[in-house]
């Protein structure tokens, strides 16, 4: 039970418009933050994704031709995936049996992502092989 000398301020507080712009602006606010912060998060992750897989492709064909080593490749493929100062692991094997190089590539997605909102909804890490065959001598 709300006392007489209460009601009438109180229900004119109640049926005043003036601040609910203001009360909706702050609790849209982190909403809308939030959307833009993983757009740029995906945005991120997924050009980095692109960007293994080209380098991936290229340290594998470049194998393939007998330009370098295994070793050497996994080298190379490590230094064109950094991020900073992080780089995810690279294998390079060549399989002279069925005369294939296979490239093996382990990333942590919390690291391809900048702000990490989207390791939340999503596995940890990101792992993928390109496999080119090897050319003749």
């Amino acid at each position: 039970m709300i006392p007489s000398i209460l009601r009438k301020p109180l229900s004119s507080f109640l049926r005043a418009e003036a601040g609910s712009a203001t009360v909706e602006f702050t609790l849209w606010v982190p909403v809308f933050v939030g959307i833009m912060l993983l757009g740029a998060d995906a945005s991120a992750a997924f050009t980095r994704q692109s960007n293994f897989w080209s380098v991936s492709y290229e340290t594998a064909r470049i194998v393939s031709r007998h330009a370098l080593d295994a070793e050497a490749g996994a080298a190379f493929a490590r230094n064109g995936m950094r991020i900073g100062s992080y780089a995810p692991e690279v294998a390079v094997t060549i399989d002279e049996l069925t005369q294939t190089v296979t490239v093996l590539v382990t990333a942590d997605f919390a690291k391809m992502a900048p702000f990490g909102i989207l390791a939340f909804g999503m596995d940890n890490q990101l792992s993928f092989a390109v496999t080119q065959t090897l050319e003749p001598i």
